[in-house]
């Protein structure tokens, strides 16, 4: 585990653990509410993984009625513009297959780099319809 990893596990359990009794709830409860492992959630808490699973904390986020992208940037699954990357966002949201995952993101690459072709970049296309 890097200093870095350590550090947003630790970040990311303080702030469940804060979450959890502000609603006034035990780590069973709360699990309970969640549909998470009571075991799951206390090691969370502690610290102890450094990448939980995305639908887990997006399970955990529902029940704690927080914003599902707040924990996935707790928890170091952002990217440099704040936002969740696809990826962990498809796990969670459609609990798709990793080879799934894998072909989607792809193919979001390629759209993605298209468009952002069209906006003045040439792209070796004629894109002048006048003729």
């Amino acid at each position: 585990m890097n200093e870095q990893n350590a550090r947003e596990a630790a970040n990311l359990g303080a702030h469940v653990k804060q979450l959890r009794q502000s609603h006034g709830l035990s780590v069973r409860q709360q699990a309970a509410r969640a549909g998470v492992d009571a075991t799951w959630l206390s090691r969370v808490e502690r610290g102890v993984y450094t990448r939980p699973d995305p639908r887990l904390l997006w399970q955990l986020a529902r029940a704690l009625d927080v914003e599902v992208a707040d924990l996935y940037l707790t928890a170091g699954y952002g990217d440099a513009h704040g936002l969740p990357g696809l990826a962990p966002y498809l796990r969670a949201k459609y609990q798709l297959p990793e080879e799934a995952i894998t072909q989607m993101a792809a193919y979001f690459d390629f759209i993605a780099h298209r468009y952002s072709n069209q906006k003045g970049e040439p792209d070796g296309r004629n894109h002048d319809h006048t003729s």
